[in-house]
């Protein structure tokens, strides 16, 4: 008889969980562009400058240096962005990025915001990332 409130307990319990729902926690995503700097690269940087084009309007940002560096940016399309990194060699790296919807859980969860990833190469070129 002592074992049926716990049999209780535990079929309650178990019950309450259901498998086919989506658990959306309340966090949330900065819209902006990432970049991430191998160690051998981001020892050499204290500072990362971004400049931002879209149609017709720049903005510009900076950031200190680091293995993962985030420059958030309002406003981000879904199109695409001319983007200029420039690093401490002050060399500029021009390339076209296209920002993608992303979402901290799923997209069921809702609340996608645009960002967009960018690398550095051991050689210290940018590009896109995935």
């Amino acid at each position: 008889m002592r074992r049926l409130p716990v049999f209780v307990l535990l079929l309650a319990s178990l019950t309450a969980c259901h498998p086919g729902e989506n658990a959306c926690a309340a966090i949330g995503l900065s819209e902006g562009i990432s970049l991430a700097i191998p160690p051998e690269v981001a020892a050499r940087v204290t500072r990362v400058s971004l400049e931002l084009c879209w149609a017709g309007t720049c903005v510009t940002e900076s950031a200190p240096g680091g293995e993962r560096v985030f420059i958030p940016t309002r406003g981000l399309p879904t199109t695409p962005v001319r983007t200029t990194v420039t690093l401490d060699n002050g060399k500029p790296y021009v390339l076209d990025v296209t920002p993608v919807i992303a979402y901290p859980i799923n997209k069921a969860c809702g609340d996608g915001v645009p960002v967009a990833k960018l690398v550095v190469t051991p050689g210290g070129e940018v590009r896109q990332g995935p």
